[in-house]
């Protein structure tokens, strides 16, 4: 069975200026979210407001090992743009469970 994790995304302080550099890197990101949805793995995402480079996305795995595994293949983290302070956290949903779970 399937879990949930939520992905409290976090960046490293030169993110902002990494983009700048690299707009292919937004691109990227985005192709990789579409992919991932398309797979099923992604079930939302979404930056928070203000705009600070944190965010969450919602993946679903079979366990915490494959979740990150996920999270790897991102270009945030291949472009090394994910900061230490990312989590992955196994995310028990008690009400709305229906809403994302694909199984």
């Amino acid at each position: 069975m399937n879990k949930l994790f939520a992905v409290v995304v976090a960046t490293v302080p030169e993110y902002y200026e990494y983009k700048k550099k690299h707009p292919e890197h937004d691109q990227d990101q985005v192709a990789w979210f579409k992919d991932q949805y398309a797979k099923g793995n992604l079930l939302c995402c979404g930056p928070f407001f203000p705009h600070d480079g944190t965010g969450v996305w919602v993946i679903q795995a079979e366990n915490l090992d494959e979740a990150w595994e996920i999270v790897n293949t991102s270009p945030r983290a291949r472009d090394g743009m994910l900061s230490d302070a990312a989590r992955v956290v196994e995310w028990q949903v008690h009400i709305g469970r229906d809403r994302f779970v694909t199984e």
